[in-house]
């Protein structure tokens, strides 16, 4: 009798060490993709916007995180395993790339951060990071603005909190952290003053 409950012990730790195994190995090596992530936008127009996305995550200006950092992936014991951009590029450019597809599917012409143009896009991320183990957590603060071509602010916006997600494997969570973004981008833009700066005539370059 003893010896059987032994052996139940024995394999239940087996079992919970090879979980804690498989998870761990899931969680090494994840990346997530945001340059697609932005399906549309609750604005249409016309003409020039200078698009740019600052990155100002307190651990990335430090460098204790790469700019390419997007988030946690926990193994089966909950130790942290970060999690990178597609491209090993930064963070920065996969989010400008998916809001410049979104404003040119919406009839504007984006360009580079520095080039004229009658407004100018500008995305502060202060902070940006999913953490998963059995489900998400998706930390969020970021600023839109939209400028004038003299540099006058015309409208601001912010996103700030937590949300906790479903979570799976890479595949899965690398759609909710594309989802998320394309959410809180969306709300900043839905702000009132955001779109009435963005659908003024103007007169493109």
């Amino acid at each position: 009798m003893f010896m059987n409950k032994l052996s139940l012990r024995s394999s239940r730790s087996l079992i919970i060490a090879v979980v804690a195994l498989a998870l761990g190995g899931c969680a090494v090596g994840n990346r997530y993709d945001y340059r697609s992530s932005i399906q549309g936008l609750p604005v249409s127009g016309s003409g020039k916007i200078a698009v740019d996305v600052v990155d100002v995550r307190p651990y990335v200006l430090n460098g204790d995180k790469g700019s390419d950092f997007v988030g946690l992936q926990r193994g089966g014991f909950g130790n942290p395993f970060d999690v990178h951009t597609a491209t090993g590029g930064p963070l920065a450019g996969e989010m400008r790339t998916a809001i410049v597809s979104a404003l040119e599917r919406q009839g504007f012409s984006a360009v580079a951060p520095n080039d004229p143009a009658p407004r100018k896009m500008e995305l502060r991320v202060v902070e940006w990071k999913t953490d998963v183990m059995a489900r998400m957590k998706v930390l969020y603060d970021m600023t839109l603005s939209i400028y004038d071509q003299q540099g006058k602010i015309l409208a601001k916006s912010t996103t700030k909190g937590e949300e906790v997600l479903g979570a799976g494997f890479e595949s899965a969570n690398a759609w909710g952290a594309a989802k998320a973004f394309e959410i809180r981008f969306t709300e900043l833009v839905r702000d009132e003053s955001v779109r009435n700066a963005l659908s003024e005539p103007r007169t493109a370059l």
